[in-house]
């Protein structure tokens, strides 16, 4: 073979190399252990944007659902934190390869892959300032082991999520029996997210925000007595660069649980135990006058409450409430709750902490909810029909 031929031979060849290198680290997944700062951190190689992007406050989203993307993708959008969502299955795999899709009444947002932090294990989102827990309440037996490689002393965990499950939250944190008294050690904070939010998760890398979005947060727990100040503020100031909904911090999570649980409790539960939209719910005059029925024992359960935990009867729930949330429902159109989806789709349902322990606790305030108790047997047997 001639020189020139040979030269010809090694230029091709390296022609392929290169290509072949290139098509390496233009692929999802180097881009996205590179964004990561797995590479960096391997190689020892780091640039500016590198370090501007770890110095910003890291907020980790657990259940990157309906709920979750919409809220880390608002946050996201603020270049203000750094957003580790954790996702899982063909939600995750697309989202790397193509981003992540928010439509939005209040404005879309993309994420595209090579800006997208997505992570299908929490022990590669590392130590974490904020943790916010999306899940469904069925998925609640898992957060010992999600949570465990993302908290530090000073972590804040804010958990988006329906029903009265904070208590059983720091239970699962702390690793303590269910008949203690909960307490806090592993983190900072914890607190209670109320979402008021229609929101569906579409496809893989799609999710779509339907209709309102305001958020309530209250503190659950604080490691600390004298730190309860700065935890409210820095939960405030998380919030204030977002656009696209209202946020409103409540100093009484119970108030703001049972102020959730007056949407949750008659169109959630009347949703599934008649398989129907919540249009059909408030035009039907029936189903409408069980709503009512079953807001005023919500009331009277949420009132009692308070006042047993010791605070103003200025901050109980009334009729204003109670006429917000049927008017919010007027507007909804055929909105699906999340639990007649499940229903639906043969999912686990949030009946314990959604319906049930909302009944239990009615029970041992002695306060009477027979209408309440009525639906929520419904979705129980329903439940253990469908094996849900």
């Amino acid at each position: 073979m001639s020189t020139d031929t040979g030269n010809v031979m090694t230029i091709i060849l390296l022609t392929i190399l290169i290509s072949s290198i290139n098509s390496f680290v233009a692929s999802p997944l180097i881009k996205s252990l590179y964004r990561q700062h797995t590479i960096p951190l391997i190689f020892g190689l780091t640039n500016s944007d590198d370090e501007v992007a770890i110095d910003k406050p890291t907020i980790a989203i657990i259940g990157s659902g309906a709920v979750g993307c919409y809220y880390g993708a608002r946050l996201w959008e603020t270049n203000e934190y750094q957003i580790k969502f954790h996702m899982r299955g063909d939600h995750y795999t697309t989202s790397i390869e193509k981003g992540l899709m928010v439509t939005s009444v209040e404005g879309d947002i993309f994420i595209p892959p090579d800006e997208l932090l997505a992570y299908n294990r929490t022990e590669d989102i590392g130590k974490s300032d904020w943790v916010i827990v999306a899940l469904k309440s069925t998925g609640i037996g898992s957060i010992p082991e999600l949570l465990e490689p993302l908290l530090k002393e000073s972590s804040r965990v804010l958990a988006i999520m329906n029903g009265l499950v904070d208590e059983d939250i720091i239970r699962l944190i702390e690793g303590q029996g269910d008949d203690e008294e909960p307490f806090l050690t592993k983190c900072a904070a914890t607190y209670g997210g109320m979402a008021l939010l229609c929101s569906n998760k579409k496809g893989p890398g799609h999710v779509d925000h339907s209709y309102a979005g305001k958020l309530t947060a209250s503190l659950s727990k604080s490691s600390s007595i004298a730190d309860i100040g700065a935890h409210e503020r820095a939960m405030i100031d998380l919030w204030k660069p977002t656009r696209g909904f209202e946020f409103v911090y409540d100093p009484c999570l119970t108030r703001a649980r049972w102020s959730k649980n007056l949407w949750n409790l008659p169109f959630n539960g009347i949703s599934v135990a008649m398989n129907v939209t919540v249009d059909k719910i408030v035009q039907d005059e029936g189903l409408r006058r069980l709503s009512y029925k079953i807001m005023d024992e919500t009331l009277a359960v949420a009132n009692e409450d308070i006042n047993q935990r010791g605070f103003s009867d200025t901050g109980y729930l009334g009729e204003v409430e109670k006429e917000q949330m049927m008017a919010l429902s007027d507007a909804m159109g055929p909105y699906k709750t999340s639990t007649m989806l499940d229903f639906r789709n043969e999912r686990k349902m949030e009946v314990k902490y959604v319906f049930r322990k909302a009944v239990d606790r009615a029970n041992q305030l002695k306060v009477p909810v027979p209408t309440l108790d009525t639906v929520v047997t419904q979705i129980e047997a329903l439940q253990r029909f469908h094996d849900l």
